[in-house]
């Protein structure tokens, strides 16, 4: 058995709503809050995500220097000298200016989001 519409009802209805003296630019800013403090909540689950690749990655990376100066140390790495400071340094600086690039974006206070 199909519902058939009372259109009387609906009158009534819409007659008796409450109304708002909430203004369309009011409304539109209120939009636009919502908006920013769901674009601030993702910005914060991204930044902590991507703060804790950055910290793992940087812990992996002093874990394989340090099996590396072991190696050598006991021997068992036979490279020169200059090749594992080369190694060792390069590769250092590259880890740590990667690191200061992608904490400055993450965490920039200028564009405050």
């Amino acid at each position: 058995m199909a519902r058939g519409f009372n259109l009387g009802g609906l009158i009534s209805d819409v007659t008796n709503a409450p109304t708002s003296s909430v203004s369309i630019s009011e409304f539109i800013s209120y939009e636009k809050h919502q908006s920013d403090l769901q674009n601030s909540n993702q910005n914060m689950l991204e930044r902590k995500r991507y703060a804790e690749y950055i910290f793992s990655f940087t812990c992996i990376w002093c874990i394989c220097i340090f099996f590396i100066l072991m190696w050598k140390g006991l021997g068992k790495l036979n490279l020169s000298d200059e090749i594992i400071i080369t190694l060792i340094g390069s590769t250092t600086l590259n880890v740590l200016v990667f690191f200061t690039l992608v904490t400055k974006y993450l965490f920039n206070s200028e564009k405050s989001t």
